[in-house]
């Protein structure tokens, strides 16, 4: 059996991190290490750590003394990987015992080089599951890059989701070479796991929820600005490599027309004048060359 590393980012983790660490010890597929990286906490996240380690020897620890986002945590995690296969998942999620083996099936079997699994949302406040397939639902697919890349926008199933979030997939560790995440304040994922399908060959998926994404007060699809979640920063970044690499650019320049209308209509709010000026030229543009 191929080891496997497993990436957990740990930022005042108190409440969830036991659920989270003992999820993946759980795990059928056993030849793992857990990376636990403590993103500057100030809470009892590293005494938590800590005391884990103690019990389990696949535990390896990273403490941080300053927070500096998951971007940064997931990059310093990946200096550490000794495993063949790396897989992501947040400190306040779980996973089903079945979630690393199965992975890890399809994607030898399929010869890949990314296994993508569905997911389920649980809403914290609600004490409530969004389930939204059943066993009977269960298919798999092989895409390449170009297709795989249809799958980003109005698809149904969080598959639009599964192609953006870095956790749900086991990748070939060779993909991270020359990949860094971003450390921004926001957009780690949207600026980052698309140029790891890039450098894929194949791209396997299962419709299987095998995690459960945790949306509590603290997430930050939850509390960010539209207009930061959604920023056309990631769609100009991808727009500007897939143009050179002759990918159809339909879906990327749609993305960009409704992320900019989100982005000017939040400046103008706030009095940003600049931005919105640069947003509403570029949308000019648009208009103005579509109907050529």
């Amino acid at each position: 059996m191929e080891k496997i590393s497993v990436i957990i980012p740990a930022y005042n983790a108190e409440k969830y991190l036991d659920q989270c660490v003992e999820s993946v010890q759980s795990q059928i597929y056993d030849n793992i290490e857990i990376i636990i990286v403590n993103d500057g906490s100030t809470d009892r996240t590293a005494a938590m750590i800590e005391r884990l380690k103690e019990k389990d020897s696949r535990i390896r620890t990273l403490h941080k003394r300053k927070n500096e986002g998951l971007g940064a945590a997931r990059n310093s995690a990946l200096e550490l990987v000794t495993g063949q296969y790396v897989l992501f998942l947040d400190s306040d999620d779980w996973i089903d015992p079945n979630h690393i083996s199965d992975l890890y099936d399809l994607l030898v079997r399929t010869d890949s080089d990314v296994a993508i699994a569905n997911f389920t949302r649980y809403i914290e406040s609600e004490n409530r599951y969004e389930i939204h397939i059943t066993d009977g639902d269960y298919y798999e697919q092989i895409f390449t890059p170009q297709e795989w890349f249809t799958y980003q926008y109005g698809k149904p199933h969080n598959l639009s989701l599964c192609f953006t979030v870095p956790w749900g997939k086991l990748y070939k560790r060779a993909l991270f070479d020359n990949i860094i995440y971003y450390t921004g304040p926001f957009g780690e994922d949207d600026r980052t796991t698309w140029k790891l399908y890039l450098k894929a060959d194949k791209i396997s998926y299962m419709h299987r929820s095998s995690l459960i994404y945790r949306v509590n007060s603290g997430s930050m699809t939850q509390v960010a600005n539209q207009s930061t979640v959604f920023s056309v920063e990631p769609v100009l970044e991808r727009l500007a490599l897939l143009s050179m690499l002759g990918f159809n650019l339909e879906n990327e320049i749609a993305a960009f027309d409704w992320r900019a209308h989100i982005g000017k209509n939040n400046a103008l709010a706030n009095g940003d004048i600049s931005t919105y000026k640069k947003l509403q030229f570029q949308l000019d543009m648009i208009e103005k060359y579509r109907k050529h």
